[in-house]
């Protein structure tokens, strides 16, 4: 839907006061965006419904304590980012938790629960500070690409009731000498001065290695720049930082950063997760067209597995009751060429009989005999006897 965040945040507001008319037109709402595939944001607003009455009793309490103990001004949408004086363009973007999308991310397990124990510390800064413990405040997202960094810090601040000043990093950098160190300082003026969770995106184009014989003295100067206006801020609000390339930075930014998580690449039961998450929930998937999607994104990232999704999504659309899931799924392979290119990729676009030998004898999830039947659309009989001709093969 467009403008989402929008209609959210208005949904959110006119239920700060239960109304029925509004509840029920909610859910209607609720039912097309369902209709049309668009589980996510169906889900977020139907979450918004459900905690009508009981989240103005039970949220305010534990985030309101915590934002209490933070210094600053509040941050408000009538405030205007700071601009670089150069050109004029903003260094940053403000983002406030009305605009976030309402869901969580889907990570492992163990990940995930590390997430919420942060989360946990974080709400609680006014107690760590009545006990005279110092809060750490500065996390550094690292990890590949379209893996979830960006949609987890947003999901912080939602939880957290923070706005963001969202910069990226590149686009802070100025060919005018000393113009970049100042965008920086003024950046961190800004998020000094109010409440709210300071992130860094695309962190190694300025916090690079000091040492890199390819880089220019100036650059090196912003580095330490950077440098002292983390050590100021480290003990004013939160700041996030993100990179796909954590080998860049220099070593001493690490150590500005007491907390340091890596996102992965998820892993089987985490892309079901995503897969279920994202596809939509009219198409009623058979089990092992799930297993069958779940084995063939393997290695990946919660943004390729998305990028399948809507490919699916679309095809549904156009086609209606002629979609065909197996074909859909090979044209799919198809046309993202290059994207993932390993040995499930050309078993994909080669020969079904060669697809069935690979995905039975797959060492971690291996399918029987009866969910290739069903996979394929294929009598049990006509499967074993695929598999039986390999092993002649080998013979």
């Amino acid at each position: 839907m467009e403008h989402y965040p929008i209609v959210l945040a208005l949904s959110r507001a006119a239920l700060q006061t239960p109304n029925t008319a509004v509840e029920n037109h909610l859910r209607r709402l609720i039912k097309a965006l369902e209709k049309d595939g668009q589980a996510e944001q169906a889900d977020g607003l139907n979450k918004l419904v459900r905690n009508t009455g009981k989240s103005v009793a039970i949220q305010p309490s534990r985030v309101v304590l915590s934002l209490a103990a933070m210094g600053g001004e509040m941050l408000t949408p009538s405030v205007k980012p700071p601009v670089d004086k150069e050109t004029s363009a903003p260094l940053a973007e403000i983002v406030f938790p009305s605009e976030t999308l309402d869901a969580h991310p889907i990570f492992e397990e163990n990940l995930s629960a590390s997430i919420d124990s942060l989360l946990e510390e974080w709400k609680n800064i006014d107690k760590l500070k009545g006990s005279g413990i110092n809060p750490a405040l500065a996390l550094m997202l690292f990890g590949a690409p379209g893996t979830g960094k960006t949609f987890l810090a947003h999901h912080i601040a939602r939880e957290l009731n923070y706005p963001l000043v969202v910069a990226k990093l590149d686009g802070l950098i100025s060919s005018f000498l000393g113009t970049t160190a100042r965008n920086i300082s003024n950046l961190f003026a800004f998020a000094n001065r109010y409440k709210c969770i300071l992130l860094l995106d695309e962190f190694d184009a300025v916090a690079k290695l000091r040492d890199d014989p390819n880089e220019l003295g100036e650059l090196k100067r912003v580095v330490n720049t950077l440098l002292q206006c983390l050590d100021t801020r480290n003990n004013i609000g939160f700041t996030i930082s993100i990179t796909n390339h954590e080998a860049l930075l220099d070593p001493a930014i690490w150590r500005r950063f007491d907390i340091r998580i890596e996102i992965p690449k998820p892993i089987h039961q985490t892309r079901e997760q995503i897969l279920l998450r994202n596809l939509p929930k009219n198409l009623k998937l058979k089990k092992s067209q799930i297993n069958f999607l779940t084995w063939i994104t393997d290695g990946y990232s919660g943004s390729d597995i998305a990028k399948l999704s809507n490919f699916i999504k679309r095809k549904i659309a156009i086609q209606g009751s002629k979609f065909d899931f197996f074909e859909t799924v090979r044209s799919y392979i198809i046309l993202s060429a290059k994207d993932q290119e390993n040995n499930r990729r050309q078993a994909v676009i080669g020969r079904p009989e060669e697809l069935a030998i690979e995905l039975n004898r797959d060492p971690e999830h291996s399918m029987s005999q009866e969910a290739l039947a069903e996979l394929f659309g294929k009598a049990q009989s006509t499967i074993s006897r695929w598999l039986k001709s390999e092993k002649k093969h080998k013979e």
